[in-house]
């Protein structure tokens, strides 16, 4: 009689390796979240302390200092104010806005003076046309521009420079969107 082993049909895991990988890929995944609680409970302290910090410094800043007259303060925060504002307007790209003026200005039509409002957003537009059709025109070339919104017609008037020069004098308000 013969007798034949067929090894092959016979699947062998070897269960002890298997068993060292799962449990050091858990011990690993345990430190890892270990690690991270710390981190994140550290950081939430760090948040609150410097929530508290900004609280003190912001409640000392609203306050007058001792020796210091109310008027003297109340122009101290004027002048703060008028500075932030030239800071906030020196911040703002004016080649972009002209550049934008200039590409929807059409032909026949002179700007003499570009004004911006309080806001930086808002500008004034003065300047001289030949005829009011062309007027008319820029207006539209403004409203339908996605970089202009509420554009109004302020004033407008004929001018007479001479016997044969005439023309109009306009005054036009919009929004600049960035």
């Amino acid at each position: 009689m013969r007798y034949t082993i067929n090894l092959a049909t016979r699947t062998y895991l070897d269960n002890r390796l298997i068993n060292r990988i799962a449990f050091g890929t858990i011990a690993l995944l345990v430190a890892l979240t270990i690690w991270n609680t710390i981190d994140i409970s550290s950081n939430m302290g760090e948040q609150s302390r410097l929530k508290s910090e900004i609280a003190a410094i912001e409640s000392k800043l609203a306050t007058k200092p001792g020796g210091i007259s109310e008027a003297e303060f109340s122009r101290q925060k004027s002048r703060i104010r008028f500075y932030n504002e030239i800071i906030n307007r020196k911040s703002s790209s004016w080649l972009k806005k002209l550049e934008l003026f200039e590409n929807a200005t059409p032909e026949g039509i002179a700007l003499s003076l570009l004004t911006p409002g309080k806001n930086t957003d808002e500008w004034r537009l003065d300047g001289r046309a030949r005829s009011f059709k062309t007027v008319r025109q820029y207006l539209e070339t403004l409203e339908t521009s996605k970089n202009f919104t509420n554009v109004l017609l302020l004033s407008h008037h004929n001018l007479v420079l001479g016997e044969k020069t005439r023309g109009i004098q306009f005054s036009i308000s919009c929004k600049v969107v960035n």
